[in-house]
Protein backbone atom coordinates (compact mmCIF):
# COMPACT_ATOMS: atom_id res chain seq x y z
CA UNK A 1 0.00 0.00 0.00
CA UNK A 2 3.20 2.42 0.48
CA UNK A 3 4.79 1.42 -2.78
CA UNK A 4 6.41 4.81 -3.70
CA UNK A 5 5.72 4.15 -7.26
CA UNK A 6 1.80 3.59 -6.70
CA UNK A 7 1.91 6.71 -4.30
CA UNK A 8 3.37 8.82 -7.36
CA UNK A 9 1.17 7.71 -10.08
CA UNK A 10 -1.49 8.46 -7.81
CA UNK A 11 -0.19 11.77 -7.06
CA UNK A 12 0.16 12.66 -11.22
CA UNK A 13 -3.28 11.31 -12.16
CA UNK A 14 -4.51 13.98 -9.53
CA UNK A 15 -2.75 16.83 -10.80
CA UNK A 16 -4.01 15.80 -14.14
CA UNK A 17 -7.66 15.45 -13.01
CA UNK A 18 -7.30 18.40 -11.02
CA UNK A 19 -10.45 20.75 -10.54
CA UNK A 20 -8.30 23.41 -10.81
CA UNK A 21 -6.77 22.72 -13.68
CA UNK A 22 -9.99 22.72 -16.77
CA UNK A 23 -11.22 25.63 -14.94
CA UNK A 24 -7.84 27.11 -15.80
CA UNK A 25 -7.97 25.57 -19.66
CA UNK A 26 -11.90 26.36 -20.31
CA UNK A 27 -11.04 30.49 -19.19
CA UNK A 28 -8.17 30.51 -21.82
CA UNK A 29 -10.31 29.42 -24.27
CA UNK A 30 -13.36 31.59 -24.09
CA UNK A 31 -10.68 34.18 -23.78
CA UNK A 32 -9.35 33.11 -27.08
CA UNK A 33 -12.58 32.40 -28.86
CA UNK A 34 -13.24 36.27 -27.66
CA UNK A 35 -10.46 37.67 -28.89
CA UNK A 36 -10.81 36.20 -32.15
CA UNK A 37 -14.67 37.48 -32.37
CA UNK A 38 -12.92 40.82 -31.68
CA UNK A 39 -10.64 40.69 -34.32
CA UNK A 40 -13.02 38.94 -36.78
CA UNK A 41 -15.88 41.78 -36.00
CA UNK A 42 -13.82 44.89 -36.33
CA UNK A 43 -11.79 43.22 -39.88
CA UNK A 44 -15.79 43.63 -41.17
CA UNK A 45 -16.80 46.52 -39.75
CA UNK A 46 -13.83 48.21 -41.63
CA UNK A 47 -14.18 46.01 -45.01
CA UNK A 48 -18.56 47.34 -44.08
CA UNK A 49 -17.49 50.56 -43.52
CA UNK A 50 -15.34 50.77 -46.73
CA UNK A 51 -18.36 49.33 -48.68
CA UNK A 52 -20.80 51.77 -47.56
CA UNK A 53 -18.22 54.69 -48.29
CA UNK A 54 -17.61 53.59 -51.44
CA UNK A 55 -20.77 51.83 -53.03
CA UNK A 56 -23.50 53.13 -50.99
CA UNK A 57 -22.99 57.07 -49.18
CA UNK A 58 -20.98 58.34 -52.11
CA UNK A 59 -20.71 61.56 -50.11
CA UNK A 60 -20.64 64.09 -53.08
CA UNK A 61 -24.12 62.13 -54.59
CA UNK A 62 -25.13 62.37 -51.19
CA UNK A 63 -24.79 65.94 -50.91
CA UNK A 64 -26.09 67.24 -54.73
CA UNK A 65 -29.26 64.71 -53.89
CA UNK A 66 -30.39 66.52 -50.54
CA UNK A 67 -29.20 69.85 -52.40
CA UNK A 68 -32.11 68.58 -54.92
CA UNK A 69 -34.11 67.13 -52.63
CA UNK A 70 -34.26 70.89 -50.96
CA UNK A 71 -35.31 72.73 -54.12
CA UNK A 72 -31.79 73.80 -55.31
CA UNK A 73 -31.13 73.96 -58.96
CA UNK A 74 -29.03 71.01 -59.67
CA UNK A 75 -26.84 69.88 -62.70
CA UNK A 76 -27.80 66.25 -63.37
CA UNK A 77 -24.63 65.58 -65.58
CA UNK A 78 -22.50 66.94 -63.23
CA UNK A 79 -23.69 64.81 -60.64
CA UNK A 80 -24.07 61.68 -62.96
CA UNK A 81 -19.75 62.04 -63.70
CA UNK A 82 -19.79 61.32 -59.83
CA UNK A 83 -20.53 57.30 -61.02
CA UNK A 84 -18.43 57.18 -63.99
CA UNK A 85 -15.88 54.38 -63.88
CA UNK A 86 -17.72 52.96 -60.78
CA UNK A 87 -19.22 49.53 -62.32
CA UNK A 88 -22.34 48.30 -60.53
CA UNK A 89 -24.52 51.51 -59.24
CA UNK A 90 -26.06 50.65 -55.63
CA UNK A 91 -30.07 51.24 -55.21
CA UNK A 92 -28.94 54.20 -52.73
CA UNK A 93 -27.17 55.48 -55.73
CA UNK A 94 -29.58 55.07 -58.59
CA UNK A 95 -32.49 56.71 -56.10
CA UNK A 96 -30.32 59.69 -55.34
CA UNK A 97 -29.76 60.29 -59.22
CA UNK A 98 -33.45 59.92 -59.74
CA UNK A 99 -34.30 62.39 -57.57
CA UNK A 100 -31.62 64.46 -58.95
CA UNK A 101 -32.83 64.52 -62.42
CA UNK A 102 -36.76 64.36 -61.45
CA UNK A 103 -35.69 68.33 -59.91
CA UNK A 104 -34.11 68.72 -63.19
CA UNK A 105 -36.88 67.46 -65.30
CA UNK A 106 -35.91 64.55 -66.53
CA UNK A 107 -38.27 62.07 -66.00
CA UNK A 108 -37.54 59.40 -68.47
CA UNK A 109 -33.65 59.53 -67.01
CA UNK A 110 -35.32 59.46 -63.59
CA UNK A 111 -37.46 55.88 -64.46
CA UNK A 112 -34.22 54.73 -65.93
CA UNK A 113 -32.12 54.93 -62.96
CA UNK A 114 -34.51 52.88 -60.26
CA UNK A 115 -34.79 50.74 -63.20
CA UNK A 116 -31.08 50.17 -62.59
CA UNK A 117 -31.19 50.92 -59.14
CA UNK A 118 -33.72 47.84 -58.51
CA UNK A 119 -31.06 45.58 -59.59
CA UNK A 120 -29.02 45.73 -56.48
CA UNK A 121 -29.03 42.53 -54.45
CA UNK A 122 -29.37 44.26 -51.32
CA UNK A 123 -31.29 47.11 -51.18
CA UNK A 124 -32.79 47.09 -55.23
CA UNK A 125 -36.46 47.18 -53.44
CA UNK A 126 -36.33 50.86 -52.25
CA UNK A 127 -35.48 51.59 -56.07
CA UNK A 128 -38.00 49.52 -56.98
CA UNK A 129 -40.94 51.13 -54.70
CA UNK A 130 -39.30 54.44 -55.75
CA UNK A 131 -40.35 53.83 -59.04
CA UNK A 132 -43.43 52.53 -58.41
CA UNK A 133 -44.19 56.16 -56.48
CA UNK A 134 -42.86 57.68 -59.76
CA UNK A 135 -45.12 55.78 -62.02
CA UNK A 136 -48.31 57.08 -59.12
CA UNK A 137 -47.49 60.99 -59.33
CA UNK A 138 -47.45 60.96 -63.02
CA UNK A 139 -51.03 59.13 -62.87
CA UNK A 140 -49.20 56.03 -64.64
CA UNK A 141 -51.86 54.06 -62.45
CA UNK A 142 -50.96 50.49 -64.22
CA UNK A 143 -47.32 50.68 -64.34
CA UNK A 144 -47.42 51.52 -60.95
CA UNK A 145 -49.38 48.59 -60.04
CA UNK A 146 -46.76 46.51 -61.73
CA UNK A 147 -43.92 48.08 -60.28
CA UNK A 148 -44.81 47.33 -56.92
CA UNK A 149 -46.52 44.09 -57.13
CA UNK A 150 -43.59 42.34 -55.69
CA UNK A 151 -43.38 44.72 -52.77
CA UNK A 152 -45.29 43.25 -50.24
CA UNK A 153 -44.21 45.29 -47.58
CA UNK A 154 -45.33 48.79 -49.57
CA UNK A 155 -49.03 47.31 -49.23
CA UNK A 156 -49.48 48.92 -45.70
CA UNK A 157 -48.30 52.24 -47.03
CA UNK A 158 -51.07 52.25 -49.72
CA UNK A 159 -53.74 50.94 -47.51
CA UNK A 160 -52.42 53.56 -44.68
CA UNK A 161 -52.94 56.52 -48.10
CA UNK A 162 -55.87 54.99 -48.92
CA UNK A 163 -57.65 55.93 -45.22
CA UNK A 164 -56.02 59.14 -45.40
CA UNK A 165 -57.73 60.16 -49.18
CA UNK A 166 -60.54 58.75 -47.81
CA UNK A 167 -60.95 60.79 -44.71
CA UNK A 168 -59.99 63.63 -46.98
CA UNK A 169 -63.14 63.43 -49.53
CA UNK A 170 -60.56 62.09 -52.20
CA UNK A 171 -63.00 58.85 -53.22
CA UNK A 172 -61.15 58.33 -56.49
CA UNK A 173 -57.86 58.63 -55.03
CA UNK A 174 -58.95 56.56 -52.12
CA UNK A 175 -60.16 53.90 -54.56
CA UNK A 176 -57.13 53.60 -56.49
CA UNK A 177 -54.94 53.15 -53.18
CA UNK A 178 -56.88 50.16 -51.84
CA UNK A 179 -56.60 48.68 -55.13
CA UNK A 180 -52.64 49.36 -54.94
CA UNK A 181 -52.87 47.59 -51.39
CA UNK A 182 -54.73 44.87 -52.63
CA UNK A 183 -52.64 44.26 -55.73
CA UNK A 184 -49.79 44.42 -54.20
CA UNK A 185 -50.25 42.15 -51.42
CA UNK A 186 -53.68 39.72 -52.19
CA UNK A 187 -53.80 38.31 -48.69
CA UNK A 188 -54.08 41.63 -46.83
CA UNK A 189 -57.47 41.64 -45.64
CA UNK A 190 -57.81 44.70 -44.85
CA UNK A 191 -57.14 45.72 -48.17
CA UNK A 192 -59.65 43.78 -49.31
CA UNK A 193 -62.29 44.89 -46.90
CA UNK A 194 -61.57 48.70 -47.59
CA UNK A 195 -61.69 48.66 -51.64
CA UNK A 196 -65.10 46.55 -50.79
CA UNK A 197 -66.52 49.79 -49.35
CA UNK A 198 -64.60 52.08 -51.80
CA UNK A 199 -66.40 50.18 -54.85
CA UNK A 200 -69.76 50.13 -52.75
CA UNK A 201 -69.67 53.96 -52.36
CA UNK A 202 -68.95 54.19 -56.18
CA UNK A 203 -71.94 51.88 -57.20
CA UNK A 204 -69.59 49.51 -58.52
CA UNK A 205 -71.29 46.93 -56.86
CA UNK A 206 -70.64 43.31 -59.18
CA UNK A 207 -66.53 44.78 -58.06
CA UNK A 208 -67.79 45.39 -54.72
CA UNK A 209 -68.84 41.36 -54.63
CA UNK A 210 -65.81 40.17 -55.56
CA UNK A 211 -63.97 42.25 -53.00
CA UNK A 212 -65.77 41.15 -50.18
CA UNK A 213 -65.98 37.42 -50.94
CA UNK A 214 -62.27 37.91 -51.24
CA UNK A 215 -62.34 38.99 -46.94
CA UNK A 216 -64.63 35.89 -46.93
CA UNK A 217 -62.42 33.71 -47.99
CA UNK A 218 -59.12 35.25 -46.34
CA UNK A 219 -60.74 35.68 -42.86
CA UNK A 220 -61.66 32.77 -41.28
CA UNK A 221 -64.22 35.50 -38.52
CA UNK A 222 -65.32 38.08 -41.29
CA UNK A 223 -66.31 41.48 -39.69
CA UNK A 224 -69.83 41.95 -39.36
CA UNK A 225 -69.84 44.43 -41.69
CA UNK A 226 -68.42 42.54 -44.79
CA UNK A 227 -71.46 40.28 -44.06
CA UNK A 228 -73.99 43.39 -44.18
CA UNK A 229 -72.10 45.27 -47.14
CA UNK A 230 -71.76 41.85 -49.15
CA UNK A 231 -75.44 41.25 -48.57
CA UNK A 232 -76.68 44.90 -49.96
CA UNK A 233 -74.17 44.78 -52.71
CA UNK A 234 -76.26 41.52 -53.74
CA UNK A 235 -79.53 43.38 -53.28
CA UNK A 236 -78.22 46.03 -55.54
CA UNK A 237 -77.92 43.67 -58.05
CA UNK A 238 -80.78 42.31 -58.36
CA UNK A 239 -79.77 39.38 -56.42
CA UNK A 240 -81.74 38.94 -53.03
CA UNK A 241 -81.19 34.56 -52.89
CA UNK A 242 -77.63 35.18 -52.50
CA UNK A 243 -77.90 38.47 -50.21
CA UNK A 244 -80.09 35.73 -48.05
CA UNK A 245 -77.13 33.17 -47.79
CA UNK A 246 -74.87 35.97 -46.64
CA UNK A 247 -76.86 36.93 -43.83
CA UNK A 248 -77.93 33.88 -42.93
CA UNK A 249 -74.02 33.04 -42.51
CA UNK A 250 -73.67 36.38 -40.22
CA UNK A 251 -76.07 35.67 -38.12
CA UNK A 252 -74.11 32.27 -36.83
CA UNK A 253 -71.25 34.50 -36.04
CA UNK A 254 -73.35 37.62 -35.20
CA UNK A 255 -76.68 36.63 -34.02
CA UNK A 256 -77.89 40.34 -32.16
CA UNK A 257 -76.16 42.16 -34.92
CA UNK A 258 -79.37 44.30 -36.15
CA UNK A 259 -78.57 45.40 -39.62
CA UNK A 260 -78.39 41.65 -40.74
CA UNK A 261 -81.81 41.25 -39.57
CA UNK A 262 -83.05 44.76 -41.68
CA UNK A 263 -81.20 43.02 -44.46
CA UNK A 264 -83.08 40.04 -44.20
CA UNK A 265 -86.39 41.88 -44.75
CA UNK A 266 -84.94 43.85 -47.29
CA UNK A 267 -84.13 40.74 -49.41
CA UNK A 268 -87.74 39.58 -49.03
CA UNK A 269 -89.43 43.23 -49.75
CA UNK A 270 -87.61 43.00 -52.82
CA UNK A 271 -89.21 40.10 -53.73
CA UNK A 272 -92.59 41.63 -52.92
CA UNK A 273 -92.77 39.29 -49.97
CA UNK A 274 -94.52 41.33 -47.64
CA UNK A 275 -95.90 38.69 -45.05
CA UNK A 276 -92.52 37.64 -44.60
CA UNK A 277 -91.01 40.93 -44.29
CA UNK A 278 -93.77 41.86 -41.54
CA UNK A 279 -92.58 38.54 -39.75
CA UNK A 280 -88.73 39.55 -39.76
CA UNK A 281 -89.75 43.09 -38.22
CA UNK A 282 -91.87 41.33 -35.66
CA UNK A 283 -88.74 39.16 -35.04
CA UNK A 284 -86.49 42.65 -34.56
CA UNK A 285 -89.31 44.47 -32.02
CA UNK A 286 -89.02 41.15 -29.67
CA UNK A 287 -85.37 42.29 -29.24
CA UNK A 288 -85.56 46.10 -29.98
CA UNK A 289 -88.95 46.72 -28.60
CA UNK A 290 -87.66 50.47 -28.53
CA UNK A 291 -86.00 50.64 -32.00
CA UNK A 292 -87.96 53.93 -33.95
CA UNK A 293 -86.74 53.27 -37.27
CA UNK A 294 -87.91 49.57 -37.11
CA UNK A 295 -91.13 50.79 -35.93
CA UNK A 296 -91.18 53.34 -38.75
CA UNK A 297 -90.46 50.32 -41.36
CA UNK A 298 -93.02 48.31 -39.85
CA UNK A 299 -95.70 51.28 -41.05
CA UNK A 300 -94.41 51.90 -44.16
CA UNK A 301 -95.08 48.38 -44.77
CA UNK A 302 -98.67 48.76 -43.09
CA UNK A 303 -99.35 51.96 -45.27
CA UNK A 304 -97.89 49.89 -49.00
CA UNK A 305 -100.00 47.29 -47.72
CA UNK A 306 -103.42 49.61 -47.41
CA UNK A 307 -103.17 48.45 -43.45
CA UNK A 308 -103.92 52.18 -42.74
CA UNK A 309 -104.73 52.17 -39.05
CA UNK A 310 -101.86 49.67 -38.17
CA UNK A 311 -99.52 51.87 -40.16
CA UNK A 312 -100.47 55.12 -38.18
CA UNK A 313 -100.66 52.89 -34.63
CA UNK A 314 -96.53 51.88 -35.54
CA UNK A 315 -95.88 55.59 -36.86
CA UNK A 316 -97.07 56.63 -32.93
CA UNK A 317 -94.98 54.62 -31.60
CA UNK A 318 -91.93 55.59 -33.76
CA UNK A 319 -92.67 59.01 -32.73
CA UNK A 320 -93.35 58.38 -29.05
CA UNK A 321 -89.76 56.87 -28.79
CA UNK A 322 -88.08 59.18 -31.18
CA UNK A 323 -90.26 62.30 -31.03
CA UNK A 324 -87.27 65.03 -32.29
CA UNK A 325 -87.36 62.96 -35.86
CA UNK A 326 -89.15 65.07 -38.24
CA UNK A 327 -89.37 62.01 -40.46
CA UNK A 328 -91.65 59.95 -38.26
CA UNK A 329 -93.86 63.12 -37.74
CA UNK A 330 -94.33 63.15 -41.20
CA UNK A 331 -94.71 59.76 -41.80
CA UNK A 332 -97.43 60.12 -39.62
CA UNK A 333 -98.89 62.72 -40.70
CA UNK A 334 -99.37 61.60 -44.27
CA UNK A 335 -100.42 58.14 -42.66
CA UNK A 336 -103.28 60.03 -41.21
CA UNK A 337 -104.32 61.78 -44.38
CA UNK A 338 -104.63 58.74 -46.10
CA UNK A 339 -107.10 56.83 -43.45
CA UNK A 340 -108.97 60.34 -43.00
CA UNK A 341 -107.49 61.17 -39.58
CA UNK A 342 -108.48 64.62 -39.41
CA UNK A 343 -107.28 65.17 -35.67
CA UNK A 344 -103.89 63.08 -35.78
CA UNK A 345 -103.08 64.58 -39.21
CA UNK A 346 -103.45 68.02 -37.65
CA UNK A 347 -101.56 67.21 -34.79
CA UNK A 348 -98.60 65.20 -36.71
CA UNK A 349 -98.35 68.23 -39.16
CA UNK A 350 -98.00 70.83 -35.69
CA UNK A 351 -95.82 69.14 -34.64
CA UNK A 352 -93.27 68.67 -37.48
CA UNK A 353 -93.31 72.23 -38.17
CA UNK A 354 -92.65 72.99 -34.92
CA UNK A 355 -89.57 70.70 -35.23
CA UNK A 356 -88.75 72.46 -38.55
CA UNK A 357 -89.95 75.72 -38.60
CA UNK A 358 -87.62 77.35 -41.36
CA UNK A 359 -89.27 74.34 -44.24
CA UNK A 360 -91.30 75.68 -46.48
CA UNK A 361 -91.74 72.64 -47.92
CA UNK A 362 -93.31 71.32 -44.82
CA UNK A 363 -95.16 74.70 -44.32
CA UNK A 364 -96.63 74.42 -48.03
CA UNK A 365 -97.50 70.81 -46.82
CA UNK A 366 -99.33 70.85 -44.33
CA UNK A 367 -101.01 74.45 -45.95
CA UNK A 368 -102.46 72.36 -48.47
CA UNK A 369 -103.88 69.87 -46.27
CA UNK A 370 -105.64 72.18 -44.19
CA UNK A 371 -106.94 74.08 -47.01
CA UNK A 372 -108.28 70.57 -48.54
CA UNK A 373 -110.30 69.82 -45.37
CA UNK A 374 -111.62 73.18 -45.31
CA UNK A 375 -109.62 74.75 -42.16
CA UNK A 376 -109.42 77.75 -43.77
CA UNK A 377 -107.43 79.79 -40.97
CA UNK A 378 -104.96 77.00 -40.08
CA UNK A 379 -104.17 76.80 -44.05
CA UNK A 380 -103.65 80.64 -44.43
CA UNK A 381 -101.43 80.89 -41.59
CA UNK A 382 -99.39 77.84 -43.16
CA UNK A 383 -99.12 79.66 -46.84
CA UNK A 384 -98.04 82.78 -45.23
CA UNK A 385 -95.12 80.96 -43.21
CA UNK A 386 -93.92 79.07 -46.70
CA UNK A 387 -94.18 82.56 -48.62
CA UNK A 388 -91.85 84.38 -45.63
CA UNK A 389 -89.39 81.47 -46.26
CA UNK A 390 -90.14 81.61 -50.04
CA UNK A 391 -91.27 84.83 -51.08
CA UNK A 392 -90.94 83.94 -54.86
CA UNK A 393 -92.96 80.61 -54.77
CA UNK A 394 -95.62 81.11 -57.18
CA UNK A 395 -97.88 78.47 -55.67
CA UNK A 396 -97.63 79.93 -52.15
CA UNK A 397 -98.90 83.41 -53.73
CA UNK A 398 -101.84 81.38 -55.95
CA UNK A 399 -102.91 78.93 -52.86
CA UNK A 400 -103.36 82.63 -50.15
CA UNK A 401 -104.68 84.50 -53.58
CA UNK A 402 -107.63 81.93 -53.53
CA UNK A 403 -108.03 81.54 -49.91
CA UNK A 404 -108.88 85.49 -49.79
CA UNK A 405 -110.95 85.04 -52.63
CA UNK A 406 -113.11 83.04 -51.00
Amino acid sequence: MNDPTLLQKHQSEESIYSPSRPLLDINRLVALVALVGIVAFGLRAVSLRQEIGEMLVNPPLLKTAMQAAAGAPISATEAAETLSGQGAVSAFQARAMSRITQRAGQWATAEAWLVQGSGDADAGFLAQFELCLLYWSQGRRDYAREACRDTRASALFWLNRGYVDDQSGERAEALAAFQMAAAVDPDLVAAWHQLGHALFASGRYEEAILAYERVMALSSIPPADVFHSLSRAYLETNNPIMARDVVNRGLILYPMERVLYLAMADSYRQEGDLDTVESWYVRMLQRWPYDASIWARRGELAAAAGRLHEAEEYFQEATAIKPEDIGYWSSLAAAAVASGNKPLARDAYQKATALRPDDAVLWLQSGRYFAEVGWTSDARAAFKRALELDPDNDEILGRLAALDGQ
